[in-house]
């Protein structure tokens, strides 16, 4: 009896042991799927976020460099028209120029520093919408007359931007005007011909 007995009791043993090994085992091929998929969604959407993040950032590197070079350029002429020099032979100011060309006999050098006075030549590149400078220290040469036009081969390229640049000079009123896209930006030179007032609004020239 007592042998019996002890059989019995031993016998319930065997179901917790198996419910014990069911709790052990491990996650199961669809749960690992699921996983997965979430982990590439959240990966993906943290890839768009930053992806936006560096475009707006690149887009916002190249804008402000672009007003950096057209301010830097502004600039210079501003300066080289303000300190252009009067021709008492002739009795004007020493810039010449047509649409996309400008010469002016200046005091603000930009490559040749310690020359004191040089002619200073722009002339646009429609075809690559980009500004040519040219610059020389024997200002005084006949042959840089108002007739001059450099070839690009020997000028250097100063401007290229997604706006196309223009230059124009109005010898009647004494004026260089730069055009970048749709602006438009008028430099008088400080020593203008007797009788002639600058005017300093567009609207009013116009």
């Amino acid at each position: 009896m007592t042998g019996a007995t002890g059989m019995a009791l031993a016998a319930p043993a065997t179901p917790r042991l198996c419910g014990t090994l069911r709790c052990q085992a491990g996650i199961t091929l669809f749960e690992l799927l699921i996983a997965v998929v979430l982990l590439g969604m959240v990966s993906t959407m943290i890839y768009s976020v930053l992806n936006v993040g560096i475009n707006f950032s690149v887009k916002g590197g190249e804008h402000l460099n672009r007003l950096a070079r057209e301010r830097n350029l502004l600039g210079l002429l501003q300066r080289q028209v303000n300190e252009a020099s009067y021709d008492l032979r002739s009795g004007k100011v020493d810039i010449s120029g047509e649409e996309g060309l400008l010469r002016i006999v200046t005091r603000q050098p930009l490559l040749h520093r310690t020359a004191g006075v040089v002619l200073a030549v722009y002339r646009v590149n429609p075809d690559e919408q980009a500004l040519y400078y040219l610059e020389k220290k024997d200002y005084f040469n006949v042959e840089y007359g108002e007739k001059f036009l450099p070839d690009f081969s020997e000028m250097r390229k100063m401007y290229a931007g997604d706006r196309p640049v223009a230059l124009a000079y109005d010898s009647g009123k004494g004026s260089v005007t730069v055009g970048l896209g749709e602006e438009e930006f008028v430099f008088f030179p400080k020593c203008l011909p007797p009788g002639v007032t600058p005017s300093f609004s567009v609207a009013e020239d116009e």
